[in-house]
């Protein structure tokens, strides 16, 4: 394709949105500083010829549309949402907005361990995930109209970019320091905002704050999509946490059950053929309650009814074997 051969920068052809405005980014500007020496058309927001709007202005607009989706799921695919957020206007906003959630969405472990100070161990390196979520804007290729998704499972978090590696550009190359340029003036306008470095050592990042820990990132890349998947370092404790909870739930509730099932059996033995609403009066239960006991004592051959559904009541089954 002429476009990824790079022969034409999508950037600087003209956007086909003339009526913008640049609130975010103004503010954005001044609040670095640097509203007075910015130049519209030096920075590639203004082509020189037609003074029209370029494809860049537009993407640092207010009226940028393409938002970037952030999601929160249950498990491991994508069958529950726990929580979702759609993020549009200005790259610039929707940059502070992603990086602001994703800080929400990362859950901290706290260790105890009698030092002075607790541990505080979050489940996605801060660096690396800013690296991850600023690579998928420097480097989108904004003229697929899709969206760039970040999305947290239990075991992971994936962000997935529209357009893979440009100009030939393999994963190795990248981690080796070799740089190739599909949004080369949005780079440049990053770099002076302070958001990236702008020296082609993001990935080498990412992958140098995990040399420590067992879990590793990953990159996928096609012609159409980069997926940067970082780990839940804190997968296996949160895992191990809980179901150590829900064990001690599950045995809290087996205790209560068989506690009352207990109740339960010890009234039928001293008042043979007694019926359902009567224990639960005694028991001060609900016969719907008592119900469910008195079934689950019938499944396990405890007790068994006598007489007719109208008339009949409950014995246990080892009395009425001795009679």
């Amino acid at each position: 394709m002429i476009r990824e051969s790079g022969e034409i920068n999508y950037e600087d052809e003209l956007s086909k949105y003339q009526e913008l405005t640049f609130e975010t980014l103004n503010n954005k500007l001044r609040q670095k500083g640097m509203y007075d020496e910015f130049n519209m058309v030096t920075s590639g927001l203004i082509d020189l010829k037609t003074k029209m709007y370029t494809n860049l202005a537009y993407w640092l607009s207010d009226q940028y549309s393409i938002e970037t989706k952030m999601a929160v799921y249950q498990g491991m695919n994508r069958s529950v949402f726990r929580s979702k957020k759609e993020f549009g206007g200005s790259l610039i906003k929707q940059i502070d907005n992603v990086l602001e959630y994703f800080e929400l969405c990362n859950e901290v472990r706290v260790i105890i361990d009698g030092s002075p100070t607790r541990k505080e161990i979050p489940s996605y390196k801060m660096r690396a995930a800013r690296e991850g979520i600023l690579n998928c804007f420097s480097h989108k290729d904004f003229s697929r109209k899709s969206n760039i998704k970040i999305e947290f499972f239990d075991d992971r978090c994936e962000m997935i970019s529209p357009g893979g590696f440009y100009d030939g550009l393999t994963l190795e190359d990248a981690l080796s320091g070799m740089q190739s340029f599909r949004n080369k003036n949005l780079v440049k306008l990053l770099f002076k905002l302070g958001y990236i470095e702008n020296y082609a050592s993001g990935l080498s990042r990412i992958y140098s704050e995990y040399s420590n820990e067992e879990l590793k990132p990953s990159i996928e890349s096609s012609m159409v999509m980069l997926k940067l998947t970082l780990p839940n370092i804190n997968y296996l404790a949160f895992k191990k946490s809980n179901d150590t909870i829900n064990d001690t739930i599950n045995d809290t509730i087996n205790d209560t059950i068989n506690e009352q099932l207990k109740s339960v059996i010890d009234i039928i033995a001293t008042h043979p053929g007694i019926k359902r609403k009567d224990i639960a009066i005694i028991l001060d239960k609900s016969v719907a309650t008592i119900s469910r006991y008195v079934k689950e004592l019938v499944n396990q051959g405890l007790v068994i009814k006598e007489g007719s559904n109208k008339t009949g009541g409950y014995v246990i089954i080892s009395q009425k074997n001795q009679e």
